[in-house]
């Protein structure tokens, strides 16, 4: 069977209630709490494109935009963005609902993932990713731009 690989199809989305278990002692939800999460759904959308293994390599540029509170509803979006040759850039967002108030959910986090194809324990080639429409291709050249970035700091 020959899967679509296309940005949509390499993506992974979940939704969950921040619950009292997830709380700092101010109140507000572990921001590693909401990290781990973020951690496994850039992982599944990176599985799902690689077919394989995958390990976390980097995190870039996790930025806290609005707090999350016990009671509110989350959803992480990942989409793998641009693929290397082993490594997979995934762009991760936490969008939260405070479903106390009347307002659409706004951007709590976000956050570009590395993460790196394995097979027998070792970095292994992925498939390249296909954007479709527009916003698929500004988020390719996102990813790309931030690919190329890394690359540069660690010739």
């Amino acid at each position: 069977m020959i899967l679509n690989k296309n940005i949509s199809f390499s993506s992974a989305v979940a939704t969950m209630l921040m619950q009292p278990m997830n709380a700092n002692s101010q109140g507000s939800v572990h921001g590693g709490d909401l990290v781990k999460i973020m951690d496994n759904i850039a992982g599944i959308a990176a599985r799902k494109h690689s077919r394989g293994m995958v390990v976390t390599a980097r995190i870039d540029e996790l930025v806290f935009h609005k707090p999350v509170f016990v009671g509110d509803i989350i959803t992480c979006i990942g989409q793998v963005a641009y693929v290397g040759s082993s490594s997979m850039q995934v762009m991760v967002k936490v969008l939260v609902d405070h479903v106390d108030k009347d307002s659409e959910p706004e951007i709590a986090i976000s956050s570009f993932f590395t993460m790196v194809h394995l097979k027998d324990g070792k970095p292994a080639p992925v498939e390249k990713i296909v954007a479709v429409t527009d916003e698929e291709k500004d988020l390719y050249k996102l990813g790309e731009q931030i690919y190329l970035e890394i690359k540069s700091k660690y010739k």
